[in-house]
């Protein structure tokens, strides 16, 4: 029986996955800091082991017999580029050298992020040997994580998945969404021409995760300093299909019932709100959903990303197309009492 260690097993992505590996008979620990946290891993069958990113020997206890470690955890939002150092560069390097120090080192799988790769329109995807390009501080912090668990290569394997917009059952920032369009029949779109983006279904991303901890093409130490190892061991993971994000928001609400009108939106207003999420973060002292790093990913020419190295290497397909995973996530938020 594989055991795997899942960092941020109590989130959307790692909850997911938590339930997916204990169906397929795996033993599953979670990296939690609160008791909630390890009380709601347990009542659903896996471990909990108390610790955090910035504890390097809650880490090594952690990882202590462990097959793979799935590395979820991550920050999204920040007031400053130094939160996301701290979380998403630091942690990585600190778990990944307590995966490495183990005497039999755990296959490390990291859920990078196609924003470290930067944008990319459907005229040209983005591949995983092309150079990145992060525009976001998110993005950039999601590449130097990259290269952080990179520095441990020589000594562990390890494996990168870049997805890029992820939704399914447990994702509140889609509730935002659909709980918006419930109130006003329009779905705001950055710009006057569409905006091409790449989705993945939760479900499908755990699938890939799986296939890539299994079977997946591992990241030389190398790939820190040679170009020519820029794609190895990197993995975008995709829908059947890319869409527009006006197309999205039909899609969404259509599977909810309901008609809405893609509304786009002068580019200049998403800058202002971005300033204006901005301030009001800063003042408040918490990060805002929409800030300046946010509204700079909302004004790229596009987010697509080519998934045909996984479903060449590893044969992965998602499971159903777009319209019945939306019908799925719509059906679970009513089921939760969400929407």
């Amino acid at each position: 029986m594989p055991h795997c260690l899942i960092t941020g097993a109590s989130g959307f992505v790692g909850s997911n996955l938590t339930r997916r590996l204990l169906r397929e008979g795996w033993q599953v620990s979670g990296l939690v800091r609160s008791d909630q946290q390890a009380d709601a891993l347990r009542g659903g069958g896996a471990a909990a082991v108390s610790g955090s990113l910035d504890d390097r020997a809650s880490l090594r206890r952690a990882c202590a017999g462990t097959d793979v470690v799935f590395h979820v955890a991550g920050r999204t939002r920040a007031l400053r580029y130094a939160e996301y150092h701290r979380d998403n560069v630091e942690g990585t390097r600190a778990l990944a050298q307590a995966a490495a120090a183990q005497s039999n080192p755990p296959v490390l799988v990291l859920v990078s992020s196609l924003a470290a790769g930067g944008p990319a329109t459907c005229a040209r995807p983005r591949t995983e040997a092309d150079p990145e390009q992060p525009l976001s501080d998110y993005g950039r912090s999601k590449l130097d994580a990259e290269r952080a668990a990179a520095e441990a290569a020589d000594a562990l394997p390890l494996s990168v998945v870049r997805p890029p917009i992820v939704f399914g059952p447990g994702d509140r920032a889609g509730l935002a969404m659909y709980r918006g369009m419930k109130v006003l029949p329009v779905h705001p779109t950055p710009g006057w021409r569409p905006l091409p983006i790449s989705l993945v279904y939760v479900d499908d991303l755990c699938e890939a995760l799986l296939a890539v901890a299994c079977r997946g093409e591992r990241r030389p130490a190398a790939a820190t300093r040679d170009p020519q190892h820029r794609g190895e061991g990197v993995y975008y993971v995709t829908a059947e299909r890319d869409i527009t994000y006006g197309e999205m928001g039909k899609l969404a609400a259509a599977a909810a019932g309901w008609a809405v009108v893609p509304v786009p939106l002068p580019r200049l207003a998403f800058r202002l709100a971005g300033l204006l999420g901005e301030a009001i973060g800063r003042w408040r002292g918490v990060p805002a959903v929409v800030n300046r790093d946010k509204a700079r990913e909302a004004l790229a020419p596009g987010w697509v990303a080519s998934a045909e190295k996984i479903r060449g290497h590893l044969g992965f397909a998602p499971a159903a197309p777009l319209e019945q995973r939306f019908a799925t996530t719509v059906s679970w938020y009513c089921k939760e009492g969400w929407l």
